[in-house]
């Protein structure tokens, strides 16, 4: 494993946040600039990223069968965080506007913008691949269980058939496409995959610009005194990856594919979150705040699960 690749990666994405405050900063993205990146990255990048990403992997009956696999384990995973979820913000007693965030950080990775490079510098090529499948899982379940743990206990007085609506999204539609351009095989042609992946090269930077104007209109002092999120922090970085480990080095599936989901689950809160802050109106602000903590200490935490990782396949 490469660490200082890793480092490189996670350092790379704050960088960008830093990019995203000083053009707050200076007026070249002022405060209305959320609601545009937030527009182009869901309805626009998210989905070519998705696009791209399918079409380009090589189907076969091998890869196929692990493809499976990490799709259905990731998505029992994020099921079963999201309920554990919903018991342990209760516990903690955040205040209403803030507890979809919390949740949505327990469960929700960057697993994408982050994980897919640092997946292949801890399991090389055939974990990046395994990692893009659960990414799959994670973009379905973020846009439709992830949206309804932001909302749910906001929202009293719309109906299931106001709540669908709210939930259904481009990315949501987008995602399911993309697992049908997996399974057929299809592939596009080379005008139209190269204008998907320009596009979808974008994803993670819009996304975390948008981190960084967010994050201009918080405190320091609020970030650190505010112990909820230092420890939901904690929750997601170590006490999440460390129950899963255990809990599911019985699941019969391979080796490879419970290290890279148990190694998904790993990275810090989802840069997604913010953009679904913004979108449903939820405290946007703690979400911002949340993402920059939990990827600060991860340059602690990644190198150390990824080697942890490593030696667990080296030695079964």
């Amino acid at each position: 494993m490469e660490i200082l690749l890793v480092l490189q990666k996670i350092l790379s994405m704050f960088l960008i946040i830093f990019v995203g405050a000083f053009a707050y900063k200076i007026k070249w993205l002022p405060k209305e600039s959320e609601k545009y990146l937030t527009t182009l990255m869901i309805n626009i990048a998210a989905p070519c990223l998705v696009f791209y990403s399918m079409q380009a992997q090589d189907r076969t009956e091998l890869m196929a069968g692990k493809a499976i696999q990490s799709f259905v384990l990731m998505t029992a995973v994020l099921l079963a965080c999201s309920v554990a979820a919903i018991f342990i913000v209760k516990l903690l007693k955040a205040p209403r506007n803030d507890r979809g965030i919390y949740r949505l950080m327990i469960v929700f990775t960057n697993c994408g913008f982050m994980g897919y490079p640092l997946a292949e510098a801890v399991f090389g090529d055939e974990g990046l691949f395994l990692a893009i499948i659960a990414n799959m899982s994670f973009n379905i379940v973020i846009f439709s269980a992830g949206a309804l743990l932001l909302i749910y206990d906001q929202d009293t007085t719309g109906t299931l058939k106001d709540t669908l609506k709210k939930i259904l999204s481009i990315p949501l539609v987008s995602c399911t496409i993309g697992l049908f351009i997996f399974f057929l095989g299809i592939k596009f042609p080379p005008l139209l995959a190269d204008t998907c992946e320009l596009l979808g090269d974008m994803t993670a930077p819009l996304a975390m610009l948008l981190v960084g104007v967010q994050l201009c209109q918080s405190k320091v002092s609020n970030i650190i005194k505010n112990k909820r999120l230092l420890l939901i922090t904690v929750i997601r970085l170590i006490g999440v990856p460390a129950v899963l480990f255990f809990a599911l080095m019985w699941v019969p599936v391979d080796p490879l594919v419970f290290c890279v989901v148990v190694f998904a689950m790993s990275m810090p809160a989802a840069a997604y979150i913010a953009v679904l802050a913004t979108r449903y109106e939820s405290n946007k602000i703690l979400a911002a705040e949340g993402i920059f903590l939990s990827t600060m200490f991860s340059l602690f935490t990644i190198p150390i699960i990824g080697m942890i990782l490593n030696l667990y396949l080296m030695h079964i």
